[in-house]
């Protein structure tokens, strides 16, 4: 439990510190390094723990543990820094936060609250999970926004930002805390701490933050999914956003040099492009079944087994090819293949009957060559590992 005297709360912009090793013991892979003070928040909340060095000494003698995370200990306001390698119990260290992290995760903890006092505020709804990853902030909430609902927020929020209004973090009494209309995820024994951003949010928190919402500098939802009458959202903020947003314009840029029309055009450009590709699959598809039509129209099968090999067909074709063989001819068993493109070795099969169930001679053939693949009793398709030739020989044995 925290005592909330701990110096990443009484001074979270604090980037370098000194201390003493009060502990140092062998812990998953590394070592667990305690200190007498530490500015390293330990992951929690919902928010991860920092990053940095630890360093004892100075020059070619000095040592400099990494500490790859810091986690909470066993006591009241105890950090474990978790190092790869150990530090002499009593040494003075110098410790450095890996400061990008740390503001990216006080700038992504601020938007969180940002953004979860918006939605309560508007709907009523509670934040009822929070993740902060690497990739984006994940939020949940107990009821139902609609992407007009997302858009509304992001624009509200962001309107908070520019208003630049003040992040204070409370620790108010009992009596002060029962006079208090805040959000909480779960009941809290002992000192509740409360951050409060005026005229946005009210929300009991043990993270780290800015001291005022301008210092969040941008806010973007990037996804929303429904579930269960619930609703994610998918948030990045700070620098995180600012990056994903420079790279969400340079392909925009790419795309719209590519096509040669303006950055407003993308859309309308690509759905023409989308449409015209269509046009072409469906005139190539019928030029494929002409093809096929004139190769049925050349077949004359010597007995009731129909076999054609025949490259460039997909699965599709392969069905049509069949149905048309059987239609159009004296046989009663057509076997169709084809080289599967980029596929290397394997082979695209369909297997249809007038009246015979294949599916015993699928079996048999899918153990033969390597394949998988099945389907009803008088048609079956799926692949094989197998060259042209050998499929044929083994058609040919099984069906013949």
């Amino acid at each position: 439990m925290e005592t909330f005297d701990e110096l990443y709360y009484r001074e979270p912009y604090t980037r370098e510190f000194d201390a003493s090793v009060v502990s140092c013991e062998p812990a998953d892979e590394g070592f667990a390094i305690e200190l007498d003070q530490t500015a390293f928040y330990p992951t929690g909340g919902g928010q991860p723990g920092d990053r940095g060095t630890l360093s004892v000494g100075a020059g070619e003698d000095s040592l400099v543990a990494h500490v790859r995370e810091a986690i909470s200990g066993d006591g009241a306001g105890e950090v474990i820094h978790l190092t790869d390698i150990a530090l002499p119990v009593g040494a003075s260290v110098h410790g450095s936060l890996d400061w990008p992290w740390r503001r990216d995760n006080m700038e992504a903890h601020t938007g969180e609250h940002i953004v979860s006092g918006i939605v309560h505020a508007l709907f009523g709804y509670n934040n009822v999970g929070f993740h902060m990853g690497e990739r984006c902030i994940e939020v949940d909430f107990d009821g139902l926004l609609t992407d007009d609902d997302v858009l509304d927020v992001e624009r509200r929020a962001n309107a908070a930002i520019r208003e630049d209004v003040s992040v204070e973090a409370l620790l108010p009494s009992p009596a002060e805390l029962a006079a208090m209309d805040y959000r909480s995820k779960k009941d809290h024994d002992g000192q509740i701490r409360v951050v409060r951003i005026n005229g946005v949010d009210f929300c009991a928190c043990c993270g780290t933050h800015v001291s005022s919402t301008g210092q969040v500098g941008l806010i973007k939802i990037l996804r929303m999914t429904t579930k269960k009458k619930r609703t994610r959202l998918e948030l990045l903020c700070g620098r995180r956003a600012l990056e994903t947003c420079e790279a969400a314009m340079a392909a925009l840029r790419e795309t719209s040099n590519f096509l040669t029309v303006g950055d407003e055009e993308v859309p309308e450009a690509v759905r023409r492009l989308s449409a015209e590709k269509d046009d072409l699959k469906h005139q190539l598809k019928q030029a494929g079944r002409k093809q096929i039509d004139q190769y049925v129209a050349t077949l004359a099968p010597e007995d009731s087994l129909a076999v054609c090999c025949l490259p460039g067909l997909d699965v599709e074709d392969l069905r049509y090819l069949c149905e048309q063989v059987l239609e159009r001819t004296d046989a009663t068993v057509c076997a169709g293949i084809s080289p599967v493109e980029d596929g290397g070795s394997r082979l695209a099969y369909v297997m249809a009957s007038s009246d015979a169930d294949l599916r015993p001679a699928c079996k048999e053939l899918n153990r033969r060559l390597d394949g998988r693949g099945g389907g009803k009793a008088q048609m079956v398709q799926g692949s094989w590992a197998s060259s042209s030739d050998a499929a044929l020989t083994a058609i040919r044995d099984v069906l013949g």
